[in-house]
């Protein structure tokens, strides 16, 4: 996705889109910051009072092929962030799967939105599978990944669910 695009969410509420950039870094931060004990949790598999500056920088600068992220800005705001995927690419045609959508913006079509356009990137960046390690109790995340409509293999991985997605099938195209 190159530059900014708009997101109509499920509420009509219009969102800015677009990649992410190395000096987001401490609007991730401040994403975090805003999320709530639980929505941390499930994202990082366990309390983080803070993003460091160090894992905001890793998470904030990629390359755009090995790594890809993209942001939802908030309407209001357009200097913060109120959603990420991102994906990281371990291997010839696999990448991991993340996400983390700011409370208030939860349950209105953004994650899968955003989702959607990772999954056109990563197909253009020649990555045939996304895998996303989910713990168990996240049933959004669960049924965010089932929507896709795209085939998928479940295992169990480090006491959480590893589901894996075939990004060749043509479904969500």
């Amino acid at each position: 996705m190159s530059g900014q695009k708009i997101l109509a969410l499920r509420d009509g509420m219009c969102v800015p889109v677009r990649g992410i950039r190395a000096e987001d870094a401490g609007a991730l931060q401040r994403l975090v910051g805003r999320s709530s004990d639980r929505s941390v949790k499930l994202r990082f598999f366990g309390h983080l009072k803070e993003l460091s500056d160090e894992m905001a920088g890793h998470f904030a600068d990629v390359d755009g092929r090995y790594q890809f992220a993209l942001v939802a800005l908030d309407p209001e705001d357009t200097g913060e962030i109120v959603g990420v995927v991102r994906y990281a690419r371990e291997g010839d045609d696999a990448a991991e799967y993340a996400a983390l959508i700011e409370d208030r913006f939860q349950g209105r079509g953004l994650g899968i939105g955003l989702t959607r356009g990772l999954i056109e990137a990563a197909r253009e960046n020649g990555i045939g599978h996304l895998y996303a390690l989910v713990m168990r109790e996240n049933k959004v995340m669960l049924n965010l990944l089932r929507s896709l409509d795209l085939p998928e293999r479940k295992r169990w991985q480090d006491g959480a669910e590893r589901v894996e997605i075939d990004l060749q099938s043509s479904s969500a195209r």
